[in-house]
């Protein structure tokens, strides 16, 4: 049997995480690019638990090893698979300038520099709410992308759950939108932007504790132009974040952005969020940036279920979680969904590990 195969489909039977061949030879690839298993996760684009047991699987067939579980290097017979299988080093050609979104976080020096000073006052991220921030460029570029979609001059614009980021803190910041109403679940964030917006002077916006577990009101239905969130990749947190941002907007042609991993999620669920959105909610998808949200390690990794799983001792050093941007278009008939989430798989389940 083709080993790489017998790898994957081993792999698939012990974690649940969907695999085939390909995903194999991709972790192989990272294998020859580094050796830290952080930063082979992120170039194989895979859940944590996945690209574990491929490289614990690797070692029993003595084709890698782990340097005192601190770093994992191909083995002789490791560089011989490669080489007969024509396997490559992961190449990397994006702009380097822009972190390879496209749009320059530098671009607008002032509103860069202001909201990278609010930043540092931002509340540490906690393990209880799946939080964890991404870089200040991040965010900026977030805001300038959709500004450039025609997505924030003159819109009333709802940011949903993900205010670790302070996204809605830099869309009121950019003062083009026409409102700006910022919910989470952390009353600790939604104190600090109420705090900032009152100091200077944004009167078109605020922000209130919301748990989106539970129903919107009437208040809320139909109301914005455009939300923002970036939801935990379960089902039931999909639809909390996602179905719910949908039922916030007032009509077709209304826009939707949100993050999605590799690193908590599997290519096979995101054809399932893929179809949700499509055949479901009756949207369309019109942008995937992949690898445009870099998250920063957040304080809490060591008591993750990836730390216990990882094959290495050694945490992260470096950015390695990455998701990819996400925009959405709401299409003649699109449906609102505003569910009650009795669902106890809310932050966690078998493709998740990071919480």
């Amino acid at each position: 049997m083709d080993l790489l195969k017998e790898v994957a489909t081993s792999v698939q039977e012990e974690t649940k995480v969907r695999l085939h061949r390909r995903n194999v030879e991709r972790v192989l690839s990272a294998l020859l690019t580094v050796n830290d298993f952080w930063k082979v996760i992120d170039l194989s684009d895979l859940p944590v638990p996945a690209v574990a047991g491929i490289v614990k699987k690797f070692i029993k067939e003595g084709i890698i090893f782990t340097d005192d579980r601190e770093n994992i290097l191909l083995t002789q017979k490791g560089y011989d698979l490669v080489s007969d299988l024509g396997i490559s080093p992961v190449v990397d050609l994006s702009c380097q300038s822009c972190e390879g979104r496209g749009y320059p976080f530098h671009i607008d020096k002032e509103f860069y520099r202001t909201f990278v000073e609010l930043a540092k006052e931002r509340p540490t991220p906690i393990r209880d709410y799946d939080q964890g921030a991404v870089t200040p460029e991040t965010t900026v570029s977030r805001v300038l992308f959709i500004e450039s979609r025609g997505d924030l001059a003159g819109k009333d614009i709802i940011v949903m759950g993900a205010e670790d980021d302070l996204t809605g803190l830099a869309v009121a910041l950019r003062r083009k939108a026409k409102s700006v109403l910022v919910i989470d679940i952390d009353e600790r964030l939604i104190e600090y932007d109420n705090r900032i917006f009152k100091d200077l002077g944004i009167e078109n916006a605020r922000a209130m504790v919301w748990d989106l577990r539970k129903p919107y009101g009437e208040d809320m239905l139909g109301k914005f132009d455009v939300f923002i969130t970036d939801p935990p990749e379960t089902f039931a947190a999909f639809r909390a974040f996602i179905g719910r941002g949908i039922a916030t907007l007032k009509e077709e042609g209304c826009s939707g952005y949100f993050g999605l991993t590799l690193r908590d999620s599997s290519i096979f669920r995101w054809k399932e969020f893929q179809e949700i959105l499509i055949n479901e909610y009756g949207t369309v998808i019109t942008d995937i940036v992949q690898d445009f949200n870099h998250y920063m390690n957040w304080e809490y990794h060591d008591e993750t279920r990836a730390a216990e799983i990882a094959p290495v001792k050694r945490g992260p050093r470096d950015i390695w979680y990455r998701s990819a941007w996400y925009r959405i278009e709401t299409l003649p008939g699109f449906k609102r969904w505003n569910e009650p989430i009795s669902d106890e798989v809310f932050y966690l389940d078998e493709e998740g590990s990071t919480t």
